[in-house]
């Protein structure tokens, strides 16, 4: 299976994203909030003019590095956006969110996309009773996320539960019990989904090359 494998550190500081707006790493230790310049020899001198088009690809990469997409994923995303009713800016920022590994992560299941992503490739989780391994698998209002019972014990599964108990999750997410899993509850609002991106400008990006 194909993934983006690349330094998370540089490309957050190339596209100016604190990785810790995407992971719960220490901000102490966050790269771009220690050098917020990008990468490179003239990074913290370099003075470049930015155009329409690199404002538009800037906010498509900054769209595929929250998610941790691939460029296919990405503009299939778009691409059935664009084909349903409503803000096709909105919708696409829902379809992405309404993602499995997405929801693990804003629930505190995960402490970054890449782990969320993991855990499920490994089979760590079940939704609603059966066991899902694809990350992309997109939920819906109601579904259930557990951890599989055979994983329970765990220090890392153990961990997840410590950071369930303790973290504000969007309204969208409802924390089951005392952490053992969480609820997809409904369809989120824009202001609620936290990844700073431009949609309209990506819209624009793919709607010029499609």
């Amino acid at each position: 299976m194909a993934r983006e494998l690349g330094p998370r550190g540089k490309m957050c500081r190339r596209l100016g994203i604190p990785l810790s707006r995407i992971s719960a790493k220490d901000p102490d230790k966050d790269p771009v909030l220690r050098r917020p310049y990008p990468p490179g020899q003239h990074g913290a001198t370099a003075r470049v003019s930015v155009s329409d088009f690199a404002q538009r690809l800037r906010e498509k990469q900054k769209l595929k590095l929250y998610y941790g997409l691939l460029e296919k994923q990405c503009r299939s995303a778009f691409l059935e956006a664009r084909r349903s009713p409503g803000n096709t800016g909105k919708v696409l920022m829902q379809l992405l969110e309404s993602r499995l590994d997405a929801l693990v992560l804003r629930a505190g299941l995960a402490t970054s996309i890449r782990q969320a992503r993991q855990f499920v490739r490994h089979g760590y989780l079940q939704v609603d009773g059966k066991r899902a391994d694809i990350p992309s698998i997109r939920l819906k209002p109601g579904n259930e996320v557990r951890f599989h019972p055979s994983h329970l014990k765990l220090s890392v599964v153990q961990d997840a539960f410590g950071r369930m108990k303790s973290r504000q999750v969007p309204a969208y997410v409802q924390v089951l019990g005392e952490g053992e899993g969480m609820r997809y509850v409904r369809l989120p609002e824009r202001e609620e989904i936290p990844v700073d991106v431009n949609e309209p400008f990506i819209v624009e990006y793919y709607a010029q090359r499609s």
